[in-house]
């Protein structure tokens, strides 16, 4: 069973690791915060004091003095990555007539450690009845964490587990090439090479194991639709080719009451409850875009329940007709053919 001190434990070690990649931010020069920062900092506030705050700079851009606002609880916060006395007046200078009446109470949350004791201006503190005790920063937030009740605790625990891998990425530290240590270019996955063969082998299989009479243009087509159909798997994400294999591997052995004889198909329903993804939906919207599969479900009286159809291609009635039956007779591996995108063998 997870405890109170479990989550304690990883919320502050998150807030702490925080404060330290801000403090080389800061010994860098690099002092600004995102709204995305921001915004993480509402959230988590909102959990801890049980507040409504909202980023008034997304009603008005760069809204001077205060970045967060709860008018009910008459709050105000200005969230800053700078610690000295310096920001504190400044944030107080800054705030408007408007925004003194509204909020009452003001706060000034660094994102990193504050000083240990300030010397702030009396003539720009009364006014707002500021003092140093309005000064947060990551121990603040640490030791209000504490007292959470255990739902809250968990709820702050969530959120943080889920957000603070994103706000450590916005504060990442560029080096001297101007490059981050995160790449939203690696975050993405790399298209593979298709491999395709020149159509020969499945033309002579077509012609001495199945018979058929192929002229010049039934030959071009097929040629053609190895060279499509390879590009077009190649676009599909690796996860869902390896989807489209499962679909043809668990397809229906009896005659479709719905697609005709080029294609394959499979019970909707069977497929809904066999499939343990987390995205069913996604993968089917993307094999039906990419013309892999179409979904039948129409007019259930007369055809029967749903089915998913699969039909390798529409540019060779030839390539689509005898493609599994290839693929059989030739021992292929389907995981690798329309796995890998390995036509090579046609």
């Amino acid at each position: 069973m997870i405890t109170r001190g479990h989550y304690i434990g990883e919320i502050i070690d998150e807030l702490s690791t925080v404060a330290q990649q801000v403090a080389m931010r800061n010994r860098l020069g690099l002092t600004d915060l995102t709204v995305y920062a921001e915004n993480f900092f509402r959230d988590i506030l909102n959990v801890l004091l049980g507040s409504h705050l909202h980023n008034l700079n997304q009603e008005r851009s760069n809204e001077p003095g205060l970045d967060l606002g709860d008018e009910n609880l008459k709050l105000g916060i200005q969230v800053t990555s700078r610690a000295d006395a310096a920001k504190v007046h400044s944030t107080l200078e800054k705030i408007t007539g408007a925004q003194a009446a509204k909020f009452t109470n003001i706060v000034v949350l660094v994102v990193g450690r504050k000083q240990g004791s300030y010397t702030l201006d009396p003539t720009l503190c009364a006014p707002h009845h500021f003092g140093a005790g309005n000064i947060w920063d990551m121990d603040d937030l640490a030791r209000k964490t504490v007292g959470l009740p255990i739902d809250a605790l968990q709820k702050l625990h969530q959120l943080i587990r889920t957000e603070v891998a994103r706000l450590k990425v916005e504060l990442e530290v560029p080096n001297e090439e101007g490059k981050y240590p995160t790449s939203g270019y690696d975050r993405w996955e790399a298209r593979i090479t298709p491999k395709v063969g020149n159509g020969d082998a499945f033309i002579d299989y077509l012609r001495d194991e199945v018979g058929a009479e192929l002229n010049d243009k039934e030959t071009k087509e097929i040629r053609q639709a190895l060279q499509k159909l390879g590009k077009r798997l190649s676009r599909l994400p690796r996860i869902t080719r390896e989807f489209l294999v499962m679909l043809y591997e668990r397809k229906e052995t009896g005659k479709s009451r719905r697609f005709q004889d080029a294609w394959a198909h499979a019970l909707y329903s069977k497929v809904e409850r066999e499939y343990r993804g987390a995205d069913l939906k996604g993968e089917l919207d993307i094999l039906e875009h990419a013309g892999f599969v179409s979904i039948d479900g129409e007019d259930p009286y007369n055809y029967g329940p749903p089915e998913i159809g699969m039909r390798i291609t529409f540019d060779s009635d030839d390539l689509a007709a005898q493609f599994l039956d290839f693929v059989k007779a030739k021992q292929l591996d389907l995981r690798k053919v329309i796995g890998t995108a390995d036509l090579s063998v046609f």
